[in-house]
């Protein structure tokens, strides 16, 4: 049977996190938007997709990793979703000898926490290329730059912002993303209805030194 997507557009992404960052949920999101699933499971509920052991659905909690696959812009992505509690690491570590890269998800409040250092650690032994997704900026206490620093203070990770955020906790609508110099902003609790703006003025100085941050960071990899 011949492949549907050849080798060379085909992903393993791996979803990585402390326990209580939002990594199945934020999963969850992923194959809603890319149309893998057509509602979206919530892990409190014991509907989430990924979480499919009975003892998961009771607790809420990853305990094994679990792959699904979904399509985005002709490509296949594998994603293997991998537990956050310490109790369970090596099913990360197995999961992170087949991976092409991985997205570390940090909650916006409690930003690196001791789980988050070894997964990181088990990463760079395996040499797997990472992106850091800050979750739960809606939350009271949530702080992005913190974040990053973080990152660097205790991963010793080359941090660099892609997006900002603009607002936090309650005022929380949206982000500038850094590539296009443009704005996303919701207008609704759900997301779904996101518009592209122009970057408000009170952002657009921070927005340009992030930019320049990034595009410095870049020319040094080159």
């Amino acid at each position: 049977m011949p492949r549907q997507f050849p080798l060379e557009k085909t992903r393993n992404i791996g979803i990585m996190a402390h326990i209580d960052a939002g990594k199945t949920t934020t999963t969850e999101r992923i194959l809603f938007y890319t149309g893998r699933v057509h509602k979206i499971g919530e892990t409190h509920e014991g509907a989430a997709t990924m979480d499919w052991m009975a003892q998961e659905q009771e607790r809420g909690i990853t305990i094994t990793s679990a792959a699904t696959t979904c399509q985005w812009k002709n490509h296949r992505i594998n994603i293997i979703d991998t537990p956050g509690h310490v109790d369970f690491t090596v099913e990360v570590e197995r999961s992170l000898r087949v991976l092409d890269g991985a997205v570390s998800v940090f909650c916006a409040k409690g930003g690196v926490e001791p789980q988050s250092e070894t997964v990181w650690r088990q990463a760079d032994k395996y040499g797997v290329p990472r992106i850091a997704y800050i979750n739960k900026m809606d939350i009271m206490g949530a702080d992005f730059y913190a974040d990053v620093k973080m990152m660097k203070d205790r991963l010793g990770a080359n941090a660099v912002p892609l997006q900002l955020p603009i607002g936090k906790e309650d005022t929380f609508k949206g982000i500038v993303d850094l590539l296009t110099m443009k704005c996303e902003v919701y207008y609704d609790e759900l997301g779904k209805d996101v518009r592209e703006e122009e970057i408000p003025e009170d952002m657009k100085a921070l927005a340009e030194e992030y930019r320049n941050n990034l595009l410095e960071a870049v020319a040094e990899e080159d």
